[in-house]
């Protein structure tokens, strides 16, 4: 979120990785604010929202969100 606190504009990509899952999923940004779920084998592990206030993720379990929005040990990295 650093790039967009000095520019004011969004990336076209994130890397998202979670170290509870030992995973990374990859997400283009199409929007100013957008929203989705990253998957694990097609199950949902996480609801996800990228918006003006950054980006926030909430942990879900059998469809259920299990936690507040958060960065819940989870690693954001912004590339071009």
């Amino acid at each position: 979120m650093m790039e967009f606190e000095k520019t004011g504009i969004y990336p076209n990509k994130l890397k998202i990785s979670s170290k509870k899952y030992d995973h990374v999923w990859r997400i283009k940004v199409t929007d100013e604010i957008q929203s989705g779920v990253l998957r694990i084998k097609r199950g949902v592990v996480y609801n996800y929202v990228l918006d003006e206030k950054g980006f926030r993720i909430q942990e879900v379990r059998d469809n259920v969100p299990i936690s507040e929005w958060d960065e819940i040990g989870m690693t954001v990295i912004m590339n071009d």
